[in-house]
C-alpha cells in the first residue's frame, strides 16, 4: 500500500500560475520590448543598470527559458522568448 498525500500550493493555491514580479520580471519585460538582438553592454546601458547585473539576469531568464543569448563573434546577443 502506498500513502498518496497532495497538498494544494501556497502561492498559486493549485493554479499551476504564480504571478513573477521583481527585477527579472522588469527585465524580461525590458528584453522583449526590444525590436532587435542586443547584447548584455547595450542592454544594460538602455537599462541604466550595471553590465555584470544585465549579464547575471539574462544568465538567469536564459536557464528558465525565458532568453535566448545567440552567440556572434566574440559576443552574445540576447532576446526574449
Amino acid at each position: 500500500m502506498s500513502l498518496t498525500i497532495e497538498r494544494e500550493c501556497p502561492t498559486c493555491h493549485g493554479a499551476g500560475k504564480m504571478p513573477w514580479t521583481g527585477i527579472y520580471a522588469d527585465t524580461l519585460e525590458f528584453l522583449r520590448s526590444q525590436t532587435e538582438e542586443l547584447n548584455a553592454s547595450e542592454l544594460a546601458r538602455l537599462a541604466g543598470i550595471k553590465p555584470t547585473a544585465m549579464c547575471n539576469r539574462l544568465v538567469a531568464l536564459q536557464r528558465m527559458g525565458f532568453a535566448v543569448g545567440r552567440r556572434y563573434g566574440k559576443e552574445c546577443l540576447w532576446r526574449g522568448i
